[in-house]
C-alpha cells in the first residue's frame, strides 16, 4: 500500500458530534492513525443523529457518525475511571496528536488537561475545540451551531430586511465544519512547528471565532471610523431566481458582468442605466427591477439560462438537490462521490476528498467502527492487556 500524507502520524480522538471528529476525519482520510474514544454503551451523540436506514434509529447504523468517522479505530472508554484516565496516559505516551472538545477544565479537573499530558509526552499537540474557546467570560457557556452563529454576526447579515434574521444553512451545522477544517490545519501547522523545538502546544479553536473569520469584509468595513452606505443585511440581486421550469442561482461580480447581463437578457437600455448598475443601487430599485426581470425568466427555461450564462460568461448554475447531486457529471467525472460497503447500512454513498494530493492518495481504507469494535486489538494487541483483564475492564464499565 502506498503511503499516504499523515502516515505514521499518531492521533486521540477524544471528540464527538461534528467539529472534532471532522477535523480527525481530515486527518485519518490522508492516512493518520486514530484511534477514536467512546463512553462504553452509548458511543459518540451523532450516532443518534442519523440519517437512518428506514428511519429505524440505530447506534451502529448513522449516516453522519459513518461520514465522519471512517478511517479510525474505535475504543470504549470511561475516562471517569481512575483505570480509563490511567489508559489514556497509556496511549498518550505514543500519541503525536489528541484532540478534544470537552467544555474548558473538564479535562484538567480529572487530571487529564494539557499540562498533565505534556508531562507525560512533551511532544504531544493537544487541539481543543469549545464554542468559545479557552479562556474570556463565554469560555464555560454551553452552545450550539445557532448560539455561535448569532454570536459570530452570521445571522445578523442573512434574511430580508422586513423580516427576522436567518440561521445560514437551515439545519446544516457550518460552522462546526469550519471550526473542524481550521482545527485540522492548527493542528498540522503545530506537527510542523514541532520540527523546529521537538515540543508540543496547545491549540485552542474558538467555533464562534471560526464564524467571525467567514465574514472579513464586514468586519474590516466596520472597523473604519466612516463607511460607505450599505444594506444591514447581505443581498444578492439577482440570485435564486424561479424560471419557467423550475430554479437557477445567478451572481453578478462586477461592472462587466452587468453588461453582459443586459446583454444576455436583451435588456439593452438598462446597461449604463446608474439604477441597476451597482447592487446597492438595483436593490433601492428592486420592484422596477423584479418587474422586467421576472417576465424574461418565466420565458426561459433551465438549461436556456445555464446556456445563455456559459456563452455570455455569467455565473450560473442549476439549484441541485441532494439526489440530483450524486449524477451530476462535474462530480462523476471527476468520481468525487464514494461508495462505502457499511456492515449495518450496507452500500451507500458518501463524498469524498476535500482536495488531492498528486502523489498522496485519498481513500477510504476502514470502514467507521461499530461501538468498541477495536477494544481487542488496542487494549490487546497495542497496550498488552490480557483477554481476561479486558473482560473485567468491560464487566466493571471502564470499557
Amino acid at each position: 500500500m502506498v503511503d499516504k500524507a499523515l502516515s505514521g502520524t499518531k492521533v486521540i480522538d477524544l471528540s464527538w458530534n461534528i467539529a472534532g471528529p471532522y477535523c480527525t476525519k481530515l486527518l485519518a482520510d490522508y492516512g493518520a492513525e486514530v484511534i477514536k474514544i467512546e463512553q462504553p454503551k452509548v458511543g459518540d451523540p451523532s450516532r443518534l443523529d442519523g440519517p437512518f436506514p428506514n428511519d429505524e434509529v440505530n447506534i451502529e447504523a448513522s449516516g453522519l457518525f459513518a461520514y465522519l468517522n471512517n478511517n479510525k479505530s474505535g475504543i470504549t472508554l470511561n475516562l471517569k475511571t481512575e483505570r480509563g484516565a490511567s489508559i489514556l496516559k497509556e496511549l498518550v505516551k505514543e500519541a503525536d496528536i489528541l484532540v478534544e472538545n470537552f467544555s474548558p477544565k473538564v479535562l484538567s479537573s480529572m487530571g487529564l488537561g494539557y499540562e498533565e499530558l505534556k508531562e507525560i509526552n512533551p511532544r504531544l499537540v493537544m487541539t481543543s475545540i469549545t464554542s468559545f474557546g479557552q479562556s474570556g467570560d463565554y469560555q464555560d457557556y454551553k452552545a450550539t451551531e445557532l448560539i455561535t452563529q448569532a454570536m459570530s454576526g452570521f445571522i445578523s447579515q442573512i434574511g430580508e430586511m422586513s423580516r427576522e434574521p436567518l440561521r445560514a444553512g437551515g439545519p446544516l451545522r457550518l460552522l462546526e465544519y469550519a471550526a473542524g477544517t481550521f482545527a485540522a490545519t492548527a493542528t498540522l501547522a503545530a506537527i510542523f512547528g514541532r520540527r523546529a523545538t521537538n515540543e508540543g502546544k496547545h491549540v485552542d479553536v474558538s467555533i464562534a471565532e471560526c464564524g467571525v473569520l467567514q465574514m472579513p469584509y464586514r468586519n474590516v468595513q466596520h472597523s473604519f471610523t466612516t463607511c460607505a452606505s450599505f444594506e444591514e443585511r447581505y443581498i444578492s440581486l439577482p440570485s435564486i431566481e424561479k424560471c419557467k421550469d423550475g430554479y437557477i442561482g445567478i451572481n453578478l461580480l462586477s461592472g462587466q458582468h452587468w453588461q453582459d447581463f443586459c446583454f444576455m437578457t436583451e435588456m439593452y437600455d438598462w446597461v449604463e442605466d446608474p439604477r441597476f448598475m451597482e447592487l446597492f443601487r438595483r436593490a433601492e430599485n428592486k420592484e422596477v427591477f423584479r418587474e422586467r426581470f421576472d417576465k424574461w425568466l418565466i420565458e426561459h427555461t433551465k438549461e436556456e439560462i445555464i446556456q445563455l450564462g456559459i456563452e455570455w460568461r455569467i455565473p450560473i448554475t442549476p439549484i441541485l438537490t441532494f439526489e440530483e447531486m450524486l449524477s451530476f457529471p462535474q462530480y462523476k467525472e471527476r468520481e468525487f462521490f464514494v461508495k462505502v460497503d457499511h456492515p449495518v447500512m450496507g452500500e451507500v454513498e458518501q463524498p469524498g476528498a476535500p482536495f488531492r494530493l498528486s502523489k498522496s492518495p485519498w481513500s477510504i481504507d476502514k470502514i467507521a467502527p461499530l461501538l468498541g469494535e477495536d477494544n481487542k486489538h488496542v487494549f490487546g494487541d497495542i497496550l498488552g492487556y490480557s483477554e481476561e483483564e479486558i473482560k473485567e475492564m468491560s464487566a466493571k464499565g471502564i470499557i
